[in-house]
Formats: structure tokens, sequence, C-alpha cells
């Protein structure tokens, strides 16, 4: 993806705390007018698609790009073994930094934007209002922790044997950040394939889709009419009650 390919407009900006109810809620109710009027950021769109931000670094973006709107993927390859990170509004990135090209151990870093992106490029500027706030400073840092946790359940997640149990998993990970909660269950309106729900799960693409049939017959999880995904009754407190004699296989 080239250059031009991506909105960066120079006088397109948002006030950054209006987009991320987090960050305004960390500080004292007399600071957030005036932090709001200073804390200003660029906007930068990507569109569906693959996504090369190694030829697109954004130099701009001494802390990095927050995500406003959409929906994207990190791919990481090693040697045949592949492994996705679901990334969403939230989520502070630095993807030019991610090269495994060099590394002792060589991968690969593929980006795949689901849902279109809108993101808010954190410049020098925005550093110097942040530092104003101590607790911004604080909540920022705390961002670059919770995804390291979400990484570390992610990789237990993987390590379940049973593939539909993994997605049981995976789906009631997901309501945590995203889920809804309706008369039918809990709704988590990612409209994820089942190819993708592969990657994120290390799993092949048919145990996948098997998978899902049988969570369906269980009622325990389905797809509804948009595409999006609907978890039924409470989050197990033993994922083992999914096999049939207790045992994960």
């Amino acid at each position: 993806m080239s250059v031009s390919e991506h909105t960066r407009s120079g006088d397109r900006f948002v006030y950054v705390l209006d987009h991320d109810a987090g960050l305004r809620s960390v500080l004292e109710e007399s600071d957030r007018a005036r932090c709001r009027q200073h804390a200003v950021a660029a906007i930068a769109e990507v569109p569906a698609g693959a996504w090369d931000p190694q030829a697109n670094p954004y130099p701009d973006a001494e802390l990095g790009l927050l995500v406003l709107d959409g929906l994207l993927i990190r791919d990481v390859t090693v040697a045949e073994a592949r492994c996705g990170e679901l990334i969403g509004p939230g989520t502070i990135l630095r993807p030019w930094d991610e090269s495994g090209a060099d590394a002792p151990m060589r991968h690969d870093v593929d980006w795949q934007v689901i849902e279109p992106l809108r993101v808010a490029v954190l410049d020098q500027h925005f550093l110097r209002v942040v530092a104003h706030w101590p607790p911004l400073i604080t909540a920022l840092v705390a961002r670059a922790n919770e995804r390291a946790q979400d990484l570390a359940v992610m990789v237990s997640i993987h390590s379940l044997k049973r593939v539909d149990v993994r997605l049981l998993a995976f789906f009631w990970h997901l309501a945590d950040r995203y889920g809804k909660v309706t008369s039918d269950g809990v709704l988590v309106p990612l409209a994820l394939t089942h190819r993708q729900l592969a990657l994120l799960v290390g799993a092949q693409r048919p145990s996948v889709t098997s998978a899902l049939g049988t969570l369906s017959e269980r009622e325990l999880l389905r797809r509804d009419d948009e595409g999006n995904w609907l978890l039924t009754g409470d989050p197990p407190d033993d994922l083992s009650v999914l096999t049939p004699n207790g045992v994960a296989a």
C-alpha cells in the first residue's frame, strides 16, 4: 500500500479526549476541559486490506498511533507457524518498529485491516501536552501493559487442546472488551470470518468451522444474521464442561 492511499491531511485534527473515554476518565473534572483543548492530534485513515506500515512510518508519531475506530489483525509467522493478534480502539501502536527480518529468530509480521482504521497521530505536541497531566501518562503506560496481559491470555488460549474450547474461551475474552448484553445473550459485534478466527486461535480453518458447528449445536455460540457472534449463558467456570468426559482431548 502506497503513502498516497492513506489520508494524512494536516488540516484534519481530533480532540483525543472526545474519542477515548478511558483517557478522559483519569482526569479530574476541573482539568478535562482545558486538557481537551490542548490534547489534539492529526487524523490518519487506513482502508481495509493489507497494510504495510514499514512503507508509511508516520515520522511525526513520536508516541505512536492511537486507534480510534476500526479493527486489524497483526499476523506473526515463525517458520510455518502463524499467530494473530486482534487490535481495536484504544490500542496504541508503533507498527513500523515491528520487523523480524533482522532478529536472530527470523519472523515475519503482516498487518490486515478488517474494518477501516481511523487513528490519532500522537506527535511531539501531544507528548508535551500530556506531560502537564501525569494521570494521562500513567493511563498510556497502562495501555501498553494491558496489551501485554491480553497477549499472555491469548498464549494460554492457544495452549488449550480442543479447538471448540479455544474458540469459546476466545469469544468470552473478547466479550470483556467488546461485548454487549442483550436479551438473547452477550453480543460480540465483530464480523470475524472462519479464516480470521483460525489465525487468531491458532487452528486450521476446517477445524474452526467444525468447532463452531459444535458450539452452535450446544447453544453456546452462534452467528447472527449480520455476521456478528452471540454468546449464550454465562461464562463457563470450567472449560472442561465442553468435553463428554470432562477431560480435554
